[in-house]
């Protein structure tokens, strides 16, 4: 029979599947139950049906714990501009009824729903239209908003691909009409469209392509509209340019898949041309898989430029668009057009850029570029999840005891175990210097006293000494100051028993509680910690509401920096609830969170929250605690 838990806890809110799935969201680096791999309404549902069915009351606990989820906790993805169909769907004749059912999003999809496909034999102009079908698949505005990295969406974001600055340049120059397939131009166009900037678009009821027109951006641009004075809009940092600094246009025309199929003659097919193939140095060029294009792995298949009455050839002498199933792909012609009346205008004879690539660089940088920018920008962020400063009252603390002293305490500030030492010398009156390290840098400063570089290391002249309990005695043993250890040896045997308690059930007990995924290991983990405080409520002094009675004591301060991090750390990222008013376990919590000395070591709350994300998320090497927890070992 599974034995009950300890009277200062209740058992109301331990079942996994009556989680409450709001997390404070007092800190930017919590998010919300939209990260979860459920749907949300769904889930909101579930909760309230529990919450209404199943009445849980609370007697009269000390804690109510109420685990909750783990949550993912970067920032939410903004939803994306557009809802796309992949590129790599089936040809016209081949869409059937069971396609269009397939193709209709469901109560919270992404496509909106289409007709049914008329199950006839088909002849042009059905063809057609259902060209005109899959062209209506392609991407659509979603009603949420969002952005994207340009006008065409699903581009490839390929760091160095093969001949990037010949690519860069014959599509900057666009002498002649350029045919590149889906897998090119998905990516080399982003390594120019920095250089353009879009203008219209131009789609056709009855015909199997769409046209994208592009000035360039170096035309320049007046100031823009007026600002918006809605505080929820985010706002652009736009500068008006100078006009007119050039005048070209190009027109990119997107060929849908069975486009030359339906066109015959009148689509893109130039003839084969094996002279090419000395043109173009006989570069390669792979139609990578997704994950490899982001690690830049490549197989080889040849491309080339094409000029008007040229072919873009092969190795074996067909034509690419041919021989790659071009039934079945989309493909891309790129022209110059100013001049040729794109756009309804007529605007200056044909000609090239009146700048260099490089002045084009300099205005904008290209989607590529941004986007690797970005995410070095995000991997920054991630690993900056610890501070290397106090705040706060601790660091008005650090402030006052960075003059040269015999008596040296290496600490760091989010550190729990060099918490007990500094509160111990703030108790005590004992003077001393404080210097902050990073422990996982481990600096020689700190080998040389620990070689295990952890904190808290002590150097006292010319001794050194490390771990917190150990060092907590040490400076009992110097008689400076108060006395933290009751003079009579029971109470202090006792307290040594207890303080053993504490290091080897519940620290550990913290830990697997904070770096548990699972909702069932937290539940378990959760039950666990509250079980071993209980433990120790049960031998305290009945009023306290100190471990001793009115003083605090070595008990005290061996469990305090734990007691401010469950408030801290553990009700954020787990849910840990607060104490019942008037219990036994409050009085407790309330005297060491308001006892001076412990204040004026603790930091502020981001700094906690900051640090020990870490732990939260579980993540690899967090620190050598974390490892042992993990691997189910005492503690280093």
């Amino acid at each position: 029979m599974e034995s009950p838990l300890p009277h200062h806890f209740t058992t109301a809110h331990l079942d996994p599947s009556l989680f409450n799935p709001h997390l404070h969201t007092n800190h930017p680096s919590l998010s919300s139950q939209l990260d979860l791999d459920t749907d949300p309404f769904a889930f909101t549902s579930h909760i309230e049906d529990h919450t209404h069915s199943h009445p849980h009351p609370h007697p009269h606990p000390h804690l109510q714990i109420q685990p909750r989820l783990t949550f993912d906790h970067r920032p939410p993805v903004p939803p994306p501009r557009f809802a796309e169909l992949p590129s790599n769907v089936r040809p016209p004749d081949q869409f059937s009824n069971e396609f269009s059912r397939n193709t209709q999003g469901g109560q919270f999809g992404i496509l909106t729903p289409h007709p049914q496909l008329p199950n006839q034999p088909q002849i042009h102009h059905e063809a057609l239209g259902r060209l005109q079908n899959e062209i209506d698949l392609r991407p659509v505005a979603v009603q949420d908003g969002g952005t994207t990295e340009g006008h065409f969406s699903n581009m490839k974001t390929v760091p160095n691909p093969p001949d990037l600055d010949t690519w860069r340049q014959r599509l900057f120059d666009v002498e002649d009409i350029i045919t590149l397939t889906e897998d090119e131009f998905q990516t080399y166009f982003p390594h120019i469209d920095n250089v353009y900037s879009h203008r219209s678009t131009q789609k056709y009821k009855r015909k199997p392509f769409v046209s994208h027109y592009w000035d360039c951006r170096m035309k320049g641009r007046p100031p823009g509209t007026a600002k918006s004075e809605d505080p929820a809009k985010k706002k652009r940092k736009r500068q008006a340019r100078e006009r007119d600094l050039c005048d070209v246009k190009i027109k990119i025309t997107e060929y849908f898949p069975g486009a030359r199929r339906i066109m015959g003659e009148d689509a893109p097919a130039p003839p084969p041309s094996e002279s090419r193939m000395d043109n173009i140095n006989n570069n390669f060029f792979s139609a990578a898989q997704s994950g490899d294009v982001m690690h830049g792995q490549q197989h080889s298949r040849q491309f080339s430029f094409v000029a008007p009455g040229d072919g873009l050839v092969a190795s074996d002498g067909a034509h690419p668009l041919n021989s790659m199933n071009a039934e079945s792909r989309r493909f891309y012609t790129i022209q110059r057009v100013n001049g040729n009346g794109a756009n309804g205008k007529n605007d200056g004879t044909a000609g090239p850029h009146k700048h260099s690539l490089e002045d084009s660089d300099r205005i904008k940088k290209n989607s590529v570029l941004r986007h690797m920018l970005k995410a070095e920008k995000e991997k920054k962020k991630s690993e900056k999840s610890y501070h290397k400063k106090a705040t706060g009252a601790a660091l008005a603390t650090v402030k006052k005891h960075t003059k040269e002293h015999d008596l040296k305490l290496y600490g760091s500030c989010f550190c729990p175990f060099v918490q007990r030492v500094w509160i111990s010398l703030q108790f005590k009156g004992i003077d001393y210097q404080y210097i902050e390290v990073d422990p996982y840098k481990k600096p020689e400063s700190l080998t040389a006293i620990n070689p295990r570089g952890l904190v808290p290391a002590l150097r006292h002249g010319h001794w050194d000494c490390y771990e917190s309990t150990v060092l907590m005695e040490y400076l009992e043993d110097l008689g400076s100051g108060r006395h933290l250890f009751p003079p009579e040896p029971k109470l202090k045997a006792q307290s040594r028993l207890w303080t053993d308690h504490i290091n080897r059930h519940i620290v550990p007990a913290f830990y697997a509680y904070l770096q548990a995924q699972e909702p069932s290991r937290q539940v378990e983990n959760a039950t666990k910690l509250q079980d071993e405080i209980s433990k120790l409520i049960e031998v305290a002094h009945p009023s306290g509401p100190y471990f001793l009675g009115t003083e605090m004591s070595f008990v005290d301060v061996q469990f305090a920096p734990w007691i401010v991090r469950m408030r801290k750390v553990l009700t954020p990222y787990r849910g840990w609830p607060q104490p019942e008013t008037g219990s036994r376990w409050a009085s407790w919590v309330e005297a060491i969170e308001i006892n001076p000395h412990v204040k004026s070591t603790t930091s502020t709350d981001d700094l906690y929250l900051d640090s020990y994300e870490r732990y939260a998320e579980n993540r690899p090497d967090t620190s050598q605690v974390a490892n042992a927890v993990n691997e189910g070992r005492g503690l280093p």
